[in-house]
């Protein structure tokens, strides 16, 4: 680790939770309830493509989910409120290793959250998690609170600004190579890729670590 480095924030979807698993077991209940005569199983490959981890466009995914499974008596505008409503019910609490790993790390560096999403639902993940227990609230930025989106790079030096921070003293760790490492490598931050077993295949940018997990970070 850059011996500069003091501060290390992190992505929430896919980083710190699996919001993938949420969301499957969201949609797994959906279908369930709402979809009865669609095997899920059989249906999963197809909304996890259109899905893309989350990194796809949500207006588009549910436009497209409404339109290709029609569920009776839904509409694009309340589906998307059932899912914002209820994936944090899905979020598991973080493991003991990352909980002990991450207060560890809590005595050696400042510790935070950066997140894309509403100020609402990425709160309630957050809680459900445990993380807020670990992570101080003024060190919680998501994205709703500042009008703004990654991979705007306004975002990344609001962060800068109100932490007080250089480039060179922060360590952005994500999952998406476009809303979390591009736009921090852009500013001069070092960076960490959780990859999950996928391989890196940005060719004008890489990063600084590439980890599996959040545990596997060389701290």
């Amino acid at each position: 680790m850059h011996k500069t480095v003091t501060t290390i924030y992190f992505d929430l979807d896919n980083t710190l939770i699996d919001r993938n698993a949420a969301m499957e077991h969201c949609l797994r209940d959906f279908f369930e309830h709402y979809l009865p005569h669609v095997y899920f199983d059989n249906a999963q490959p197809e909304w996890e493509e259109h899905d893309d981890w989350g990194y796809a466009d949500r207006e588009d995914f549910v436009a497209w989910f409404i339109q290709y499974y029609q569920p009776a008596g839904w509409e694009e505008g309340s589906f998307w409120n059932y899912l914002q409503t209820h994936i944090s019910q899905h979020v598991a609490p973080i493991s003991s290793a990352l909980r002990q790993q991450l207060t560890h790390w809590s005595q050696h560096y400042r510790l935070g959250i950066l997140t894309n999403g509403s100020l609402v639902n990425q709160s309630r993940k957050i809680k459900q998690a445990g993380l807020d227990q670990l992570i101080a609230p003024e060190h919680i930025h998501i994205s709703q609170q500042h009008q703004l989106a990654k991979p705007d790079l306004r975002l990344f030096e609001r962060l800068l600004e109100q932490e007080a921070l250089a480039p060179e003293q922060l360590l952005y760790v994500g999952d998406d190579p476009t809303n979390d490492i591009l736009p921090a490598h852009q500013l001069g931050i070092s960076t960490a890729w959780v990859s999950h077993h996928r391989e890196w295949s940005h060719t004008l940018v890489a990063p600084d670590y590439i980890v599996e997990q959040v545990l596997n970070l060389p701290l």
